[in-house]
């Protein structure tokens, strides 16, 4: 009996003493854990201010790039407006140009030769009448000559009057528009076939040469127009793909914000059971 009581003792201090080793190697390992702890909070504050910088840092680049790209939408669209308006205004400018130019050009063809036909009409009248009307009398040579200057006065009024008026693409002759004032033709007047024919020719010269100076003025505009519209598309479609990247790294660092949360959190749980022990 005595021998079975000291085995039973024996054993039990062999399992106090074993406890006891197991007992140190616990607190060991919970030192160690305590140090890690330790290690991962200080690592985790690290983290967490770092992460918070760069977080702050590109939210900061993400919210002045959208200003950017917002300005830069608004920018373009006004720039848009204002080439339709300069597109207006130049095309308007280009239109009064070729009238003018077709108000002016043919106009200095028929002044020199209605000119020209009123004095070789008031010469040959001068010459007839010198010839066969030798012996008139002062005051018929008077009223000759009266008649003479009423027919340049009108020919000159008429001439002032064509200056003002629009000429007409598919017009078959000058004539003048019927008003109250006027409603005298050009076929009243002698030399008219000869004068309208060079008129004609001069005008359609001209015609010509400002449709083909209004299209190339208009094709190079409309090349300007179009190369500043792919320029303004190309800025739009950079800017676009400079927010997408962006918006892929900000999701990145979500991620890893989320794992690092994760982290936390499990370290917490382990310092609160470690705690609790």
């Amino acid at each position: 009996r005595w021998e079975e009581e000291y085995t039973v003792r024996v054993q039990l201090q062999d399992r106090v003493t074993e406890l006891q080793e197991e007992a140190q190697e616990a607190e060991a390992c919970q030192e160690e854990l305590a140090m890690k702890v330790e290690q991962l909070k200080a690592e985790l504050v690290v983290f967490k201010g770092l992460m918070s910088n760069n977080i702050t840092e590109l939210d900061t680049k993400i919210q002045e790039k959208a200003m950017k790209v917002d300005m830069d939408i608004c920018r373009r669209i006004d720039i848009t407006a204002k080439l339709c308006d300069v597109a207006q205004q130049r095309n308007c400018e280009d239109m009064i140009k070729m009238f003018q130019s077709l108000h002016l050009s043919p106009v200095k063809v028929p002044a020199s030769v209605g000119r020209k036909r009123e004095r070789r009409q008031v010469s040959d009248e001068d010459t007839s009448l010198s010839e066969s009307d030798a012996s008139r009398k002062p005051d018929e040579e008077e009223e000759d000559e009266t008649t003479a200057m009423s027919i340049n006065e009108e020919m000159q009024r008429m001439l002032n009057q064509l200056r003002e008026y629009d000429f007409e693409d598919d017009c078959d002759s000058l004539t003048w528009e019927e008003t109250e004032e006027t409603l005298l033709l050009w076929e009243d007047f002698s030399g008219y076939a000869i004068a309208a024919a060079e008129v004609q020719g001069e005008q359609d010269d001209s015609l010509e040469k400002v449709i083909k100076d209004t299209e190339s003025l208009f094709k190079s505009r409309e090349k300007e127009y179009q190369e500043t519209i792919d320029q303004i598309e190309l800025e739009l479609a950079t800017a676009k793909n400079d927010m997408n990247r962006h918006l892929h790294e900000y999701m990145e660092m979500c991620s890893m914000k989320r794992g690092l949360d994760v982290q936390m959190e499990t370290c917490r749980r382990l310092i609160t059971q470690s705690g609790d022990r």
